[in-house]
């Protein structure tokens, strides 16, 4: 059996049995795996505290021919951004990013740049930026990461490209539509053109840069709107994070 090193992000860590766990982690250099780690609960040396859900680790696996899961050998501790288990707000930030890569994603498909930008996102929220901006932004970029991104430079039926300020955005064409071209569609979201400039830029930006970029509160409340019914139509299903998240972030009644 060969033996695999590599970082890796826990998605989920879960009990079985008395002692051992099964990980689903997210790697940089094989994708999402799945790994059953033995003897989890009872071996410090070899797991320490490190299958924490959003921990930063390096793991060490043996691949077994044929076999769903991967053995678990060690893994080491990189970062267990501890902050996000101090602050239930930053936990169900957190959380919502883990579940979306976990659910948008399918095993053993390498994508070092969606890597990249779920290490971004978990060390923004741990370093206290729970800005509505770094979930769209996330949002976005892990659409253009695995290749689903939406259309927004151009009107994918007529192909012309950003002229006016008025458009409409659907889902069904995955894009912006000119007026002419989204007139009598059903299931249209009016979009403006300061939103669609935001999010390009958010799609292109260098990852290290995405700090600068500030939508107004028009452009939070447009992209919102578009980017749910976009990932909704991937996921099929309401993530309980994002639900737990709204919940906990929605204003309180006076």
């Amino acid at each position: 059996m060969p033996l695999y090193k590599t970082p890796a992000i826990i998605l989920r860590s879960i009990p079985y049995g008395e002692a051992d766990k099964i990980v689903t982690l997210y790697t940089r250099d094989c994708g999402k795996i799945k790994g059953f780690a033995k003897g989890a609960k009872r071996s410090r040396k070899r797991f320490g505290n490190s299958l924490e859900i959003c921990s930063y680790i390096n793991a060490s696996f043996l691949e077994k021919e044929n076999a769903d899961l991967v053995r678990l050998n060690q893994c080491d501790l990189i970062r267990s951004f501890a902050g996000l288990r101090e602050d239930i707000h930053k936990l169900a930030w957190a959380s919502y990013s883990i579940e979306l890569v976990n659910e948008m994603t399918a095993e053993r498909i390498k994508n070092i740049g969606l890597f990249n930008l779920l290490i971004f996102s978990l060390q923004a929220i741990d370093h206290g930026a729970l800005k509505e901006e770094i979930q769209r932004i996330f949002e976005v970029r892990l659409l253009s990461c695995l290749g689903y991104q939406p259309r927004l430079d151009h009107c994918p039926k007529c192909q012309r490209g950003l002229a006016g300020d008025q458009f409409f955005f659907s889902v069904r064409e995955g894009g912006i539509l000119c007026p002419v071209c989204a007139a009598n569609l059903p299931g249209l979201v009016p979009l403006s053109l300061g939103t669609i400039k935001t999010l390009l830029l958010a799609q292109t930006i260098p990852l290290e840069k995405v700090g600068r970029i500030s939508f107004s509160s028009q452009s939070l409340r447009e992209s919102q709107v578009i980017l749910s019914l976009f990932l909704q139509q991937y996921l099929r299903k309401e993530l309980k994070s994002k639900k737990f998240l709204e919940e906990i972030t929605k204003p309180s009644s006076p």
